[in-house]
């Protein structure tokens, strides 16, 4: 298999994958994993790991009817590990609305960094790791003091031929 076909097919797989999560079907998720897999993993960066089946289920069992969530992703990394092995890293970013939350009464979300394993079956690749790794504050708050700089500022340097 190629690189471009290889980025093409995750691509495919990702495109899949976030269009079930930004309705939260679990079934449909659970069905890019490889529930063959008895210890398959799963880490979302607000928790602690959840490794088997039991345990993503029960992540994935909790009520989210009534949140409003977006997903996207971008800039795919996808490495041919094996015949059928592959390692997907992409970045995405998550917003989320909890209706009635007291800590967030406005939608709120962030960046994060994702690495997978996936495996082929004869139906097409399927997760069997999933990391996410979030961005570190310092990083996160440096970025936004960045974006909140007025445009005019950046356009007074660039005319001092300032360059960063």
């Amino acid at each position: 298999m190629t690189t471009r076909d290889l980025h093409g097919e995750i691509t495919d797989f990702l495109d899949a994958y976030f269009a079930a999560w930004n309705v939260y079907d679990a079934s449909a998720m659970r069905a890019l994993w490889d529930t063959e897999e008895d210890q398959a993993l799963y880490l979302a960066e607000e928790c602690e790991p959840h490794i088997g089946w039991d345990a993503i289920n029960g992540y994935w069992g909790v009520d989210r009817t009534k949140a409003e969530r977006l997903l996207t992703w971008r800039d795919l990394t996808a490495i041919q590990a094996g015949v059928d092995v592959a390692i997907a890293f992409f970045h995405c970013n998550w917003s989320s609305y909890l209706p009635g939350n007291r800590l967030y009464p406005k939608p709120f979300g962030g960046p994060v960094r994702i690495s997978m394993v996936l495996r082929r079956k004869p139906d097409g690749w399927k997760a069997i790791h999933y990391i996410e790794a979030p961005l570190a504050s310092l990083i996160q708050l440096r970025k936004a003091h960045e974006d909140a700089v007025d445009p005019a500022l950046h356009a007074r340097l660039a005319a001092k031929g300032i360059t960063y």
